[in-house]
């Protein structure tokens, strides 16, 4: 009887004990704003009035985005991938087109150039 009863009570505990695998994730959401600096569409000299000097990323679900970045026109749907803190662009044709460090749930820094987006 007290082998069972010992048995029993390591299965429960085996059973209890678990391993969460998610200790390098993070969730993020919404939209990421920045403003590019220096940046004038406004100008009447600008014959360029298609530049937008609003650059953002927006998360749909936990692997697709939309983002418009570097002064474009064009929205790109885009896939991403969360790796320590740091979320990689993918393009469909599987280029890695930017990086960012995620800083907390409202503040991302893209690499390389060091901006800062703000949640929206």
């Amino acid at each position: 009887m007290i082998k069972k009863a010992t048995l029993l009570l390591l299965l429960v505990f085996i059973i209890s004990c678990s391993q969460n695998d998610n200790t390098n994730t993070f969730e993020i959401s919404g939209q990421f704003n920045h403003t590019i600096s220096g940046c004038d569409n406004t100008n009447n000299n600008n014959n360029n009035n298609e530049i937008n000097c609003v650059e953002f990323i927006e998360f749909i679900d936990e692997t697709s985005a939309t983002i418009l970045i570097n002064g474009n026109d064009i929205i790109e749907i885009v896939n991403y991938e969360i790796n320590n803190n740091e979320i990689d662009i993918i393009t469909s044709s599987g280029v890695n087109i930017c990086s960012f460090l995620i800083q907390n749930d409202t503040t991302l820094k893209r690499i390389g150039s060091d901006d800062i987006w703000i949640k929206k």
